[in-house]
């Protein structure tokens, strides 16, 4: 994070909830992922096994299995929340590979604390 990111961090005015996603998006990057479900229409379809998170391009948070991208969304206008195990998350936004709104639910390969 270089000095002009760190000023634009204190200037401009951010919601509570980019804030969540910004530091779980920063505790998840470079995560392995077990595998990954779309949930749509309150149906999950499991869509890749073994994977990574990661922040790309400082902004966006992009879930890959190999060299596929299955989502990537701009942290800012994400929204991320945690099990309550620490054992996965559910990332939902709008998907700048497909423009669609989306809903993904990520199982970590490890415990995370």
């Amino acid at each position: 994070m270089g000095i002009f990111d760190a000023v634009k961090g204190k200037l401009v005015k951010v919601s509570k909830n980019a804030k969540q996603s910004r530091n779980i998006a920063a505790k998840l990057n470079d995560t392995h992922i077990k595998y990954a479900s779309d949930k749509t229409d309150g149906e999950e379809l499991i869509v890749g096994r073994s994977g990574h998170v990661n922040i790309v391009d400082g902004d966006c948070f992009e879930l890959v299995f190999g060299v596929q991208s299955i989502f990537k969304f701009k942290i800012d206008q994400m929204t991320i929340w945690e099990f309550m195990s620490l054992d996965g998350a559910t990332v939902s936004g709008t998907d700048l590979n497909t423009g669609e709104e989306k809903t993904f639910i990520l199982y970590y390969d490890k415990h995370l604390t």
